[in-house]
């Protein structure tokens, strides 16, 4: 339990610094290792960002890293409980990378053909 309170903050923490680069990411949110990232095209007015969400993980599982969303935009981070600060943050790395091939347009519209999301 301790673990899963202190990585889960930690994980949000980076998720927070995050949004403050990338306007894209709209609402962290969630407890221990259960967290949400809300992408969107628009703060302002919430509009979902699905393709954005699709081209990340893809990018993500290419580097190595399961990371699903839902909703059609929400990234699920949902690590086992005994995940370490360190894979946390080899992890995160690997986000943080997938959104920055996203933002170079370096991610191509064709992986709509193999992925889908929940």
């Amino acid at each position: 339990m301790e673990n899963a309170l202190a990585v889960g903050g930690h994980i949000k923490n980076r998720f927070l610094e995050m949004q403050k680069k990338y306007e894209i990411i709209g609402d962290v949110r969630g407890i221990g290792l259960s967290i949400g990232v809300d992408l969107v095209r628009n703060r302002e007015t919430k509009e979902r960002h699905g393709e954005a969400a699709a081209k990340i993980c893809y990018r993500a599982w290419e580097k190595g890293l399961l990371l699903s969303f839902f909703s059609g935009s929400v990234l699920r981070i949902q690590p086992p409980l005994v995940i370490s600060k360190e894979q946390a943050d080899a992890a995160l790395d690997i986000i943080e990378e997938s959104f920055q091939d996203f933002f170079a347009g370096d991610i191509p519209d064709s992986i709509f053909e193999t992925v889908k999301g929940w």
